[in-house]
């Protein structure tokens, strides 16, 4: 019997020791929750820019790339009309049948009247 006196102190201190951790475990738990809680809160805060809350502009980050503006593809021609498309162009006439002259109104850099110029310069044109 002399060894089961020397084995309960050695299993009340095992028990009080378990018991210890177990209040550690359940207080860790508890400050694991809060920070997953926060972490997400602090998540979701970042993932806001004006976008997608009622943030101004101003307040978006400077390095996020912004969406591009068009979804479209390149199609590899060049712009312009393509080679062997026939244009539809009016052409010009030789003698119009009437010529309807707009006067400018105030003067010129110089000084002078800016209908007056033009009226010289249809007079050199004829």
């Amino acid at each position: 019997m002399p060894e089961e006196h020397a084995a309960t102190p050695f299993l009340e201190e095992l028990t009080a020791e378990v018991a210890r951790l177990s209040a550690l475990v359940v207080e860790q738990s508890a400050v694991i929750k809060q920070q997953a809680e926060r972490i997400a809160e602090l998540e979701a805060r970042l993932g806001k820019d004006s976008h997608n809350s009622s943030k101004p502009p101003s307040s978006d980050p400077p390095f996020r790339k912004p969406p591009p503006r068009s979804q479209r593809k390149a199609s590899g021609r060049k712009p312009g009309g393509q080679k062997g498309h026939k244009g539809a162009t009016r052409t010009l006439v030789d003698e119009p049948d009437r010529v309807v002259v707009m006067a400018l109104e105030g003067a010129c850099s110089c000084g002078r009247c800016r209908s007056q110029i033009e009226v010289e310069l249809l007079a050199k044109r004829r």
